[in-house]
Order: structure tokens, then C-alpha cells, then sequence
């Protein structure tokens, strides 16, 4: 049936005529025209909460701010999307949010790696026994198809924050076993090596110094092992076991969704700076992980996002905002545990995560089946 034209209002938005039906959201109002209006908080079939701010927008009719997430296109409204004021508040905005992040959107190691190898992702692959992904994340992120750590100098494992607690991890004997095994399975011939166009520099958040108890947060999520050396000569490298072993050792530093964290992207893209406003002091790192869910709650925004699908899929348990004031964070009632909160909606909540706040990790202890690999010594 033809929709009647009084149930259709007018309202502008970057001086293009929208009609909508009444109620319907500015976001959704500037997406029919193509317009686009960064979001954080907001997902599609949930009530907006108009958390983050990111997507503030002005009325210049009312001149003001308003969250187009959340607000309502009136007619005769006269909206504008992007301008230097507007850009200024959300950036304002962003660099509150990360005032007091705590994280590393990279690791260390890989900072320090002259070919800006993803070592903790290459490594991660590794523990997940996945060596064909393995060999892609080193070759696409180095840019070559070519042995990274030929002429390497081991600045990687100069700033390995394992080295603080017993001995480095053995970076370039692991990626020099990965990059061997490409070569010789065939495997590196698939890779297309990053462009050095795409390997430009980006936001990275770091927490800095780590304070008293921080690296025994890490160290949960690695083996106790001390630093595994090739049992033969070093040039000949790792067996199948002593990679894995090795591997195991690694305390993953960086963010698990450096690649693909909205907040990241967000900062990127606003020119922000990390500690803009800085706190007195800033919050403890704290990584809490259970059934292969990992949750640092220093880099949670409040979104509400994981909240809002626990309840509507009406898990048992669910997570909910526990606190107040200042001191708010989203947890587990009852002093339950992730995965009980998240029974069914684990993947949900995790991609519905803006930040690295909510991701997959795995374990050091998951069984491998490197046996597939062959027993070869490379």
C-alpha cells in the first residue's frame, strides 16, 4: 500500500531534502542518502543509548549537538554532519574515552620489529596449530615474501616484556621456523605480501610502564616454561615440539582486534591523542579470561552493547553494570563467570564489541597436532 504523504516529514541534512516516516533516527535518515555518521554504541535491532557521543551531530536550526543514534528527524530540522566544530567535539570525545584506555594496541615486540611483523598473531596461530595462517601473517605483515629475520638483530626480543620475568621469548627462531615452512610446504608461494602503502603508520594506544602485579597478568595466559633452545646447532632451528613449546611461552601483549576495533579506526581518523587528558593515575591492566572469552575491562567504553544482547536473548546469568559513578564497569552478576554470562551470545557480544575490550583468546594449554606438520627439523 502507498504510504500517505502526511505520514512522510522533511528534514535536511547537509542541504539535501530527507523525507522519512516520523521516528525515524537521523543515522537512519542520513544512511537512505548515503551519508555517513561514525558510530560506536549503536547496533542495528537494538534501542540506542546514545553512549559514546561519537556520533553527535548538529541542529542548526536548534543549534545544537545531538546524537543522531538516538535523536528523531523533526521536520524542518536542519542537520549537519560534518563540519570543524563537529569534528572538534568528537575528537574532544574520543581522546575522554582514552584517558584512562590501558592497552597496547600493539605489542612491544612488534613496535620494535624492523619489518613490522605481527609477531604476536604469527605466534598466536602457532598455539591454535593453524601454521598455514601462520605463514600469511608473516608474509603479509613483513610486506615480502622473503626471510624477515635474515639480517635481524633481535630488537624484538629486546623489548619481549617476558624478558622482565625469566628470559625473551625466541622470536626470530619461531619466525624463521614459520617462514621455513612456508617456504618449504608451498604455502608462502599463496601469499600476497602487504603493499608498504598499507603498512602505514597508525593510532596506537600504549599503557606505558607497567605497574606492580600488571606482568603477572600476563603471565596467566603463558606457559611457565623457561626460554626453549634447538636442542641441536641454532642454525638448524626448532623441531615441530620445540616451536610449539616455545610459542607457548608468549604473553600476548597486543589487542586482539587491533585491525578491526572501532575506537582504533575512530582515532585514526580524528587525529587524536592518547593522553590528552590524563588521569592522576591511571587504572590497573586486568585481563580476565575463562573458556577462551577474554575481557580487559581498562578498555571497555560502557557501550552497553554486550549488555543489551545478554538480556535480549535472555541469558541465565548475562552481563550487567555493576558499580556506580565513576566507578561503573560492565561484569558478571553474582560473581558468575564469562562464560556463563555469555552462553549462547558469545560471538554476538564479541563482535558487537567496539574496542578490545570483549575478544577470542586462546589458551596456551590447547592441544596441538603438529604431528601433521611432519617431524622434520628446520
Amino acid at each position: 500500500m502507498p504510504m500517505n504523504r502526511k505520514e512522510i516529514i522533511t528534514c535536511t541534512i547537509n542541504g539535501n531534502p530527507v523525507g522519512v516516516p516520523p521516528g525515524t533516527t537521523i543515522l537512519d535518515a542520513a544512511s537512505t542518502i548515503g551519508v555517513f555518521i561514525p558510530t560506536m554504541c549503536f547496533q542495528a535491532g537494538l534501542e540506542p543509548t546514545a553512549a559514546c557521543r561519537i556520533c553527535l551531530v548538529k541542529d542548526e536550526a536548534a543549534n545544537t549537538f545531538v546524537p543522531a543514534c538516538a535523536a528523531r528527524a523533526e521536520a524542518g530540522m536542519r542537520v549537519t554532519t560534518e563540519n570543524d566544530d563537529i569534528r572538534r567535539v568528537r575528537k574532544f570525545t574520543l581522546e575522554l574515552l582514552f584517558s584512562d584506555h590501558v592497552g597496547d594496541c600493539e605489542a612491544p615486540c612488534r613496535l620494535a620489529c624492523r619489518a613490522g611483523i605481527d609477531i604476536p598473531l604469527v605466534i598466536r596461530r602457532m598455539v591454535e596449530s593453524d601454521l598455514e595462517q601462520a605463514v600469511h601473517a608473516l608474509i603479509e605483515s613483513a610486506g615480502s615474501a622473503d626471510d624477515p629475520c635474515s639480517t635481524c638483530e633481535s630488537e624484538c626480543e629486546k623489548a619481549c616484556r617476558r624478558g622482565r620475568h625469566d628470559a625473551p621469548l625466541s622470536i626470530r627462531h619461531l619466525m624463521r621456523y614459520v617462514w621455513e615452512f612456508g617456504v618449504e610446504s608451498g604455502w608462502a608461494d599463496s601469499v600476497t605480501p602487504r603493499a608498504s602503502s598499507e603498512r602505514g603508520k597508525r593510532f596506537r594506544c600504549s599503557m606505558g610502564g607497567l605497574k606492580k602485579g600488571e606482568l603477572e597478568e600476563f603471565l596467566k595466559d603463558a606457559s611457565p616454561a623457561g626460554r626453549i633452545e634447538p636442542a641441536r646447532e641454532p642454525a638448524e632451528g626448532y623441531s615441530n615440539l620445540e616451536a610449539r613449546s616455545e610459542a607457548s611461552r608468549c604473553l600476548q601483549c597486543d589487542c586482539r582486534k587491533a585491525q578491526t576495533c572501532r575506537l582504533r579506526r575512530h582515532a585514526d581518523g580524528y587525529g587524536v591523542r592518547q593522553r590528552a587528558y590524563p588521569p592522576e593515575e591511571r587504572s590497573r591492566f586486568r585481563r580476565i579470561r575463562h573458556h577462551g572469552i577474554v575481557y580487559e575491562p581498562e578498555k571497555c567504553i560502557k557501550c552497553g552493547l554486550c549488555v543489551a544482547i545478554t538480556e535480549g536473548k535472555r541469558e541465565a546469568l548475562g552481563l550487567t553494570y555493576i558499580g556506580r559513578g565513576f566507578d561503573v564497569e560492565i561484569g558478571v552478576p553474582f560473581d558468575g563467570t564469562l562464560s556463563a554470562a555469555m552462553a549462547t551470545t558469545a560471538a554476538e557480544c564479541v563482535g558487537a564489541c567496539p574496542t578490545g575490550a570483549l575478544a577470542f583468546g586462546q589458551p596456551f594449554e590447547t592441544p596441538c597436532s603438529w604431528e601433521a606438520a611432519g617431524q622434520r627439523r628446520l
